[in-house]
């Protein structure tokens, strides 16, 4: 029996803030939405978060009121099986509408007119949310996802101890791919031998698809994240960009390689882009804003390329691609993508990349995490370009 998703003193702090935070902002109750997935709109890891119990069949939901006193619920995702060993929860109750799930709950704890946060109601139908208006007319609801959101992008050392034990996972993957990598075997080969190692190395998934792609084609290159019948050719410019999952917690990693002896240019080229990563690490120390980070890669990178470098990073924890987004002030009218003031132990992947006709698309990718003295980077897979002779 595996038991615990979390150390029971890490839960415990995790949920300890989440009440003071409550507190703070006059919240009597607490209803936590996720569903699977791992991606903006299903955000799997606010219930895992907090209770352990990551979603998996449909949407979760966990119920945590202020006062210590009274239980907290989980609502899983199935209603015929839950492992209850894995959460510190003993209220739980199975599959049903969320709706009827909080108003029995507060019929039951005598909460009438009570104060209700919503967490993640982007993961829920919208029907939902009119559901739970008309059953709790008497009580005022707020929307208070960046209540959680805040708190999960820093980091305790529990968790990046897990993200960095994903990326010595994901280095033995990297490094399998280079040795397996040869003329004439297909990107989808070297991406099924990748992932058969950082399984064996104690992989528990993969937040995306990895992606292994190879030449300088940018219709075949645009593809990237569907990439496969390709075969490799001698000196071929080609990319890994990876991602692995240790104790619920992701990291996101990719490196350009070289089938052959590469250039005097193409290791030049591939120089700058990591010059643009630490800029960004240079500069991302507590108080500076998030968007500081992308603009400090972003003057690297127009010194010799052209194009729009936008968009450059994102945080990484149970989700791949979390709190705080770097750059991504494009995406208009959005609070979650809104612009953040760093903290120490935010985890930040950066990943600037470029098409070129002569390489295709050189990529870079690396997490660090977030310092008093600047970025300190968490993996120790090598920063430059991979020749594969």
């Amino acid at each position: 029996m595996r038991g615990l998703r979390f150390p029971k003193e890490e839960t415990a702090r995790r949920v300890g803030r989440i009440r003071k935070t409550m507190e703070r902002r006059g919240i009597d109750l607490l209803g936590v939405f996720s569903s699977p997935g791992s991606m903006r709109y299903g955000q799997r890891g606010h219930v895992m978060y907090l209770s352990g119990y990551e979603p998996y069949f449909g949407n979760t939901m966990v119920i945590i009121p202020v006062e210590k006193s009274m239980d907290s619920l989980l609502q899983t995702d199935s209603a015929d099986y839950f492992p209850s060993e894995c959460t510190w929860i003993e209220n739980v109750v199975s599959a049903q509408d969320p709706a009827s799930t909080i108003a029995d709950y507060m019929r039951e704890e005598r909460l009438d007119g009570a104060r209700i946060g919503l967490v993640g109601e982007y993961s829920v139908p919208p029907q939902m949310l009119g559901r739970l208006r008309r059953r709790l007319r008497d009580s005022k609801i707020m929307l208070v996802s960046d209540m959680l959101e805040d708190q999960r992008a820093l980091k305790s050392e529990h968790e990046i101890s897990c993200i960095k034990k994903a990326l010595d996972i994901a280095k033995k993957g990297i490094d399998a791919g280079a040795v397996y990598a040869k003329p004439g075997f297909s990107e989808r080969m070297v991406a099924g031998e990748i992932e058969r190692q950082c399984r064996l190395a104690g992989s528990e998934g993969f937040p995306h698809n990895t992606m292994v792609t190879g030449g300088t084609d940018e219709k075949h290159l645009e593809w990237w994240w569907y990439c496969g019948d390709r075969k490799l050719r001698k000196n071929d410019p080609w990319n890994i960009d990876l991602g692995t999952m240790f104790g619920g917690y992701c990291c996101d990693i990719a490196r350009s390689l070289c089938l052959g002896r590469a250039t005097r240019r193409h290791h030049q080229a591939y120089e700058q882009l990591i010059m643009a990563f630490e800029a960004a690490m240079e500069s991302a120390v507590p108080g500076e804003m998030a968007s500081e980070v992308n603009r400090a890669a972003e003057a690297v990178l127009n010194k010799r390329f052209e194009g729009d470098f936008s968009g450059i990073g994102h945080g990484v924890g149970l989700e791949v691609h979390e709190w705080p987004f770097v750059g991504y002030e494009c995406i208009l009218n959005d609070p979650v993508y809104r612009d953040r003031e760093l903290k120490e132990n935010m985890v930040i992947s950066v990943e600037p990349q470029v098409y070129l006709k002569e390489f295709g698309y050189l990529q870079f990718e690396e997490e660090f995490v977030v310092t008093r003295s600047g970025g300190k980077r968490l993996s120790r897979l090598p920063l430059g370009l991979i020749e594969i002779r």
